[in-house]
């Protein structure tokens, strides 16, 4: 019971606040998984280390997307700050608000498109002091589409400006987000221009949001993953393997994959790994560049996410000695390796306490692992059920490094569990 009561305490701690008022705002047969999952992890050995550039595209077109989304570990305390573009009295300055002219030349950007005009090399730089009640969503369109360019996103921490991360990668476009809900923030974009670019459009949206474990209007906007601020309190990171333009989920799934973040940073874990999403414009990333990386993952409904060693850690890495089939790559019997279940128990099940995940994929080998450490966990019942009931966690090859959450485009946040028809991931 003890142990129950913690489970349930560590959920309400985080927070269970809704989305507020929206505004304006912004995979194939099993077979194809392989290639879905050989965008974002079969460059992954079993060690765990990744090998596969964020910025390149499944298409191998490294002219395109030869660089890397990267996003800085910001070890940056959250604090409190104003602005006046963000709706907030300007007169009353707060921690983190940025002295005007801290960063030498910039402009300030306001909502809406605002034409970029480039000379030679030289960078564009645009603050906004954000209102922790907004997602606020950069989008650079630039013509030539294989024109070199770096959107870069650094955070007033207080003192400087802080990276928070970049990107050059993307046909004729670029994407980050951020979103601060401690207090009105500094921010600041940069353009970084490269050879044969003198102009681009950047617009900067504004969408209300709020962090929680329950979304309750507007769910199925398709928003943008924001750069976490500080991944030891947001309890996600990125690695190499990083694509920011797949970064873009449902509102609600967006809010559950931060909820889990930020229930694992506070029970002491490592920051986790999200990958793809959906990509900007809801389709299934590489849809773009004509290779498709999964055979969901529309709309904004799925996600996948890396799991718990029992080193304490999350990177992309797999947990058994795989075999290679007709369908793809599946964890020989008996050769689970460096998986801790326990640890993965209570980040798989803040996702399954929503009532709004339909289905999840995991290999064989690794379910068998989480059955016996969920039923150990003493969670809530209506939690525990979904480890064992063969629908919310059931196989599928070349999940032997990550899970797949998938949630229900139904529009209601009902009681009941969701069931919905299967769909290969």
């Amino acid at each position: 019971m003890a142990t129950r009561l913690r489970w349930r305490l560590g959920v309400w701690l985080v927070g269970l606040a809704g989305c507020g008022d929206a505004g304006e705002g912004l995979g194939d047969a099993a077979a194809a998984e392989v290639g879905a999952d050989a965008g974002v992890d079969a460059g992954r050995d079993a060690s765990g280390d990744a090998g596969v550039d964020a910025g390149r595209d499944a298409s191998g077109d490294a002219g395109v997307d030869a660089g890397r989304d990267a996003s800085a570990d910001a070890g940056v305390d959250a604090g409190r700050d104003a602005s006046a573009d963000a709706g907030v009295d300007a007169a009353m300055p707060a921690a983190g608000v940025a002295p005007r002219g801290l960063v030498a030349g910039e402009e300030l950007l306001r909502v809406g498109a605002t034409p970029v005009a480039l000379s030679g090399a030289a960078p564009r730089v645009f603050r906004i002091d954000a209102s922790p009640r907004s997602h606020w969503y950069f989008l650079l369109r630039f013509a030539p589409e294989r024109a070199q360019v770096v959107l870069a996103v650094d955070r007033f921490d207080g003192a400087r400006a802080a990276p928070l991360g970049q990107t050059d990668a993307g046909r004729g476009l670029r994407t980050l987000s951020v979103f601060d809900p401690s207090g009105p923030r500094t921010f600041w974009v940069r353009v970084l221009p490269g050879a044969g670019l003198s102009s681009a459009t950047l617009t900067l949206t504004e969408t209300p949001f709020a962090d929680g474990s329950r979304c309750v209007d507007d769910c199925a906007r398709l928003l943008q993953m924001p750069l976490a601020n500080d991944p030891r309190r947001d309890g996600y990171t990125t690695d190499s393997a990083t694509v920011f333009r797949y970064w873009f989920g449902r509102r609600d799934l967006v809010m559950f994959v931060r909820h889990a973040g930020q229930s694992m940073a506070a029970r002491g874990a490592a920051p986790f790994v999200p990958q793809d999403f959906s990509q900007w414009d809801g389709a299934t990333p590489g849809a773009d560049v004509g290779a498709l990386r999964h055979a969901s993952h529309q709309r904004g409904k799925d996600v996948d996410l890396s799991l718990y060693g029992t080193d304490g850690a999350a990177p992309w890495r797999s947990y058994c000695v795989v075999r290679q089939g007709s369908d793809g790559r599946e964890c020989a019997p008996g050769t689970v390796r460096g998986f801790d279940a326990a640890a993965n128990v209570p980040f798989f099940a803040d996702f399954f306490a929503t009532e709004r995940v339909t289905m999840c994929f995991l290999d064989r080998e690794l379910i068998g692992a989480m059955r016996p450490a969920a039923r150990a966990a003493m969670l809530p019942s209506a939690v525990a059920a979904q480890f064992s009931d063969g629908v919310h966690l059931q196989h599928w090859p070349n999940h032997d490094n990550h899970i797949h959450v998938r949630v229900s485009e139904a529009s209601s946040q009902g009681a009941a569990l969701a069931y919905e028809p299967f769909e290969a991931p």
